[in-house]
């Protein structure tokens, strides 16, 4: 085309959008609002096991202070054993069995 030739000016593109793919005034708020929600979503998905998993590694890190069993603590020093047998009779005590040779229960 040379510029002798006249181009009708709706055939000229300038770039823009027209109007029915613009967006209406409202709603880049709401596009940033659900933008900001989401990255917060992902965030809170990324970093509540990874405090969840830490608080948990530091309250185990008692060491052998702490029964599992029951989390609560007891003497360092003591060690026992808990045996029940399915031939005992319902609600028989457990046989629990020390360290230091003690047996306490239903032996």
């Amino acid at each position: 085309m040379n510029e002798g030739e006249g181009l009708r000016e709706a055939e000229v593109y300038d770039g823009s959008l027209p109007a029915r793919f613009k967006p209406a005034p409202g709603g880049l708020l709401l596009r940033g609002t659900v933008l900001v929600a989401g990255a917060l979503v992902a965030l809170a998905m990324v970093i509540v096991p990874l405090v969840d998993r830490s608080g948990s590694t530091q309250l185990a890190s008692g060491g052998p202070d702490l029964d599992m069993m029951f989390t609560g603590s007891i003497d360092a020093p003591r060690q026992y054993v808990i045996r029940r047998s399915v031939l005992q009779a319902p609600g028989s005590p457990p046989c629990i069995l020390f360290a230091d040779g003690a047996s306490r229960g239903g032996c």
